[in-house]
């Protein structure tokens, strides 16, 4: 068999079963192969038997241009319907997860802690003059109006 031959046979294994457009860029594809094996030398036999049955090659394309083909459909009727049913938008969002060492979550969580106890002692350090104050004067009305009332 040669080249001639062998992209005969493929394209007949491939006619009706794919586009026009595939079959003409995998026969121009393998023609060039063959082209360029032989160019380095290598024999024209040799690269077609390493190549196999046409056939089998051409079974191949139709297989991978069917599955192609579907992931296309697929992926055109999602686009139509404006949803993806299997995975949506929200569903990534939800289902990203950041895990942190438990050294850095102890870290965060004793910060966040002396933040919250800082904050804390000086709102109580800035009003304490102000209650110390409010008690001593209730302290003093109270002495003042015993005192007055002779207790």
């Amino acid at each position: 068999m040669d080249c001639d031959e062998f992209l005969m046979q493929f394209r007949e294994a491939l006619d009706g079963k794919v586009p026009e457009n595939v079959i003409k860029e995998h026969v121009n594809y393998y023609r060039s192969y063959i082209n360029s094996q032989t160019a380095n030398g290598r024999n024209e036999s040799e690269v077609l038997r390493m190549l196999g049955d046409p056939r089998l090659l051409a079974k191949t394309i139709e297989e991978s241009s069917k599955f192609a083909s579907e992931g296309q459909q697929e992926s055109r009727n999602r686009y139509e319907s404006g949803r993806d049913n299997d995975y949506s938008y929200k569903d990534t969002i939800k289902s990203r997860h950041i895990r942190l060492p438990g050294w850095l979550v102890t870290t965060i969580v004793m910060a966040v802690v002396i933040i919250l106890l800082t904050v804390v002692f000086k709102v109580f350090v800035f009003l304490a003059p102000v209650v110390i104050l409010f008690l001593f004067g209730g302290f003093l009305l109270r002495t003042i109006r015993g005192w007055w009332r002779g207790e």
